[in-house]
């Protein structure tokens, strides 16, 4: 039973007819307003019949200070009352029109006015705020946009406070907004059984109400992912759907439009409401129906299926599974407890895969390619390690029935704490090998030749920016590449793998990203020091700042804002944010570190885009490894012949090979080591110098750990 005309169509009959049956030609027609909510309908509909129109503002007796020469239309805005004698005449003469919003809205259905009569009577009984909700919802179903409602959608509206289907009320808000008059829950039961809710027929409380209803949509839902029907109780099994067009479960059109998502999660993911734990806990495979994100039971089971694939090393699967699971509760409710637990099960999968595969590996004679290769590197792993960490502990925003609070943590703590560290130490075992074999690295692009290299495009008249970056490690400088070329689409980004300096300190790495040839870089021991030198000459921090400024270079640092600098064609950016929070000893450096990508990668896109540089260069003095949060130093003794001792290496004029770590010397062909200079730096991961540094430091570099030496340059040009 549509309506057939809008409030305001309904008002210009209502004026139009009063004034036809009006005795005099020009009436005045008093239009009294029960409740005032119909001036700004009358109004306009009285001008646009070429009416004056006048409203009392204060009381009806203002009307009578003009009298009125033409067809005019008095509004007020009360009830009528008997006492009304100075408006006898205008009603003898005139017209009288007694109707507030309710009537007017009855009068919208034409010949169904009887039925409409609910409407009328909805506004008359209705007292106070609720007589202007009933008021609003009247005037905006009835003003025409979006079409017109039928009776039964509007008398919902009025019941539900707005909300015009029933079953989407009480699964979005539950008994929250649900009146305490029997009268209307009944009203309310009544229309949820019209939609098909037979579960609510007969129930007289509002909780058992709202619990029915949920529990009758999860299972429409369910059943619509592929779940028996015949599994259910007969009042929850939902009606069959409609030929016509598409139809989706109620619950998912709920979810969909909501506001407030999260909040639904609390209700649809609760252990504390499981809607259909007895049929799902037996549930052959769960994961046949795991797109329905509406279950508690179905969550749990979902995660101990998981876990049991994860047991079995099945980790495509997992990972598979945990992702497409991460993405549907995502999809749902968006930012929420459930969502982090899954995408942080698809990080601790394709962890234990990277792990698996390294292991499957065996020995190799390049450990350069084994770790360096952009593509497929063991990289990978510790990349993989660093968003595991830093995707935190998710598992404690959960309820602690989920059976993720009880076995997350478990796995995640074996893969960073127990197999990780064994690959590390593997790893050095390999480094160790390829060094002792005699030169190790041939072939390799190598950080000290960097601008011998790459001098055709250095010294090519472009404009050119080095952008520095202290303790960048290969998996880090790969996130930002993938920055640059999300932000700058338009920049063509290649990835570079390049050796660095042994030892791989800062002093040393920075020392060979200076300007000289590749046979002028030098480090050798003077006076029991380690140094490094160009042409001959020691490269401290004021050195190096004047050889590349004597080369054409600005010279800018993190700190300093010189602006006047990036005008030069060609710029050395240095930024040190991050060998400076991992030295600090931070107990979330994984954390910091993330950031500190973000926003050196700001500036870096920033700085390409306002300058338009011709090329680019994202490079490294060196990387580092990042012990897990528990493990155990092993503090070994420096040998009594070191000169000099740090916590990753030491060096001396006498040191042989019984020195602990690999040595360093002319037989490792490095192409920079002086012949009279030794060096043992550790490849093992837990072992350090015993009277350098803190035992327990996370952080560390200046070992042989392809982590530290191994680096990833990145070439930005204009396509």
């Amino acid at each position: 039973m549509p309506a057939t005309k809008t409030l305001h169509q309904a008002a210009r009959d209502t004026i139009e007819n009063a004034i036809e049956e009006a005795p005099d030609d020009d009436p005045v027609i008093i239009w009294w307003d029960d409740g005032g909510d119909l001036r700004e309908i009358v109004e306009p509909i009285s001008r646009d019949l070429g009416c004056d129109f006048h409203a009392a503002e204060h009381t009806p007796l203002e009307l009578r200070a003009d009298a009125p020469r033409e067809t005019t239309v008095w509004y007020v805005p009360q009830a009528r009352t008997d006492d009304v004698d100075w408006f006898r005449d205008v009603e003898n003469t005139g017209g009288v029109v007694e109707a507030h919003i309710g009537k007017l809205a009855a009068r919208c259905f034409g010949n169904d006015r009887l039925q409409a009569g609910t409407v009328r009577t909805a506004y008359g009984d209705a007292e106070g705020v609720e007589r202007e909700q009933v008021a609003d919802i009247l005037f905006e179903a009835l003003n025409g946009d979006g079409g017109l409602p039928d009776l039964q959608s509007l008398q919902t509206q009025i019941v539900l406070d707005g909300h015009d289907d029933p079953v989407a009320f009480v699964l979005e808000h539950g008994v929250e907004n649900l009146s305490e008059e029997t009268d209307k829950l009944a009203e309310i039961r009544d229309l949820l059984v019209d939609e098909g809710v037979a579960a609510v027929e007969g129930v007289t409380d509002e909780q058992t109400l709202v619990e029915r209803t949920r529990r009758w949509a999860v299972a429409e839902w369910l059943v619509d992912e592929g779940l028996e029907k015949s599994l259910l109780d007969s009042a929850y099994q939902p009606k069959q759907s409609s030929s016509l067009g598409i139809s989706r479960p109620k619950l998912q059109a709920v979810l969909s439009k909501t506001e407030r998502p999260a909040e639904l999660a609390l209700t649809y993911l609760d252990p504390n409401a499981r809607f259909w734990h007895d049929i799902l806990r037996t549930y052959d495979d769960p994961w046949e129906i795991a797109d329905c994100p509406v279950d508690a039971s179905l969550e749990h089971e979902l995660w101990d299926d998981w876990t049991g694939s994860f047991g079995a090393g099945d980790y495509e699967t997992c990972a598979t599974r945990a992702s497409r699971r991460q993405q549907r509760l995502e999809q749902t409710y968006g930012d929420v407890p459930w969502t982090h637990v899954w995408e942080q099960a698809v990080e601790v999968a394709k962890l234990a895969q990277e792990l698996e595969t390294w292991e499957e590996r065996g020995d190799t004679t390049d450990v350069v390619d084994l770790y360096g290769d952009i593509d497929d590197g063991t990289w990978q792993i510790d990349n993989a390690v660093f968003n595991l960490i830093i995707s935190g502990e998710p598992e404690h925003d959960l309820p602690e029935e989920h059976p993720a609070t009880a076995t997350l943590n478990d796995l995640r703590t074996s893969l960073t704490e127990s197999r990780y560290l064994d690959y590390l130490s593997d790893l050095g075992d390999l480094v160790a090998d390829q060094i002792e074999a005699g030169s190790p690295f041939v072939g390799e692009n190598h950080v000290h030749q960097f601008f011998d290299q790459e001098q055709d495009h250095l010294q090519s008249g472009q404009s050119v920016a080095l952008f520095v970056v202290d303790a960048l490690r290969f998996d880090l400088a790969h996130e930002l590449a993938e920055s640059v070329r999300n932000q700058l689409s338009s920049l063509e980004v290649d990835e570079t793998t390049w050796v660095g300096t042994l030892p791989s300190d800062t002093e040393f790495g920075k020392a060979a990203l200076t300007p000289g040839s590749k046979f002028s870089f030098n480090i050798e021991l003077e006076d029991g020091e380690l140094s490094p030198e160009r042409n001959g000459r020691e490269i401290t921090n004021y050195q190096r700042e004047k050889m590349l400024k004597d080369d054409g270079w600005s010279y800018i640092m993190q700190s300093e804002d010189d602006a006047l600098g990036w005008s030069n064609p060609r710029v050395a950016f240095y930024w040190n944010d991050l060998d400076k929070a991992g030295e600090e000893e931070l107990t979330d450096f994984e954390g910091v570190f993330s950031d500190r990508i973000d926003a050196i990668a700001g500036i870096i896109c920033e700085k390409l885009g306002n300058e338009s540089f011709d090329r680019a260069y994202i490079l490294a003095d060196h990387g580092f490894v990042s012990l897990p949060q528990s493990v155990d130093i092993d503090d070994i003794y420096p040998p009594d012949e070191a000169e000099e001792v740090t916590r990753r290496w030491v060096a001396g004029s006498t040191l042989d090979e019984d020195a602990p770590g690999v040595l360093l010397d002319e037989k490792a062909h490095l192409g920079y080591l002086d012949d009279d200079t030794k060096i043992s730096a550790l490849a093992d991961p837990i072992q350090r110098f015993r009277n350098q540094g803190l035992p327990d430091a996370r952080f560390l570099h200046g070992g042989a750990l392809p982590q530290e030496f191994v680096l990833n340059f990145v070439t930005i040009t204009q396509e």
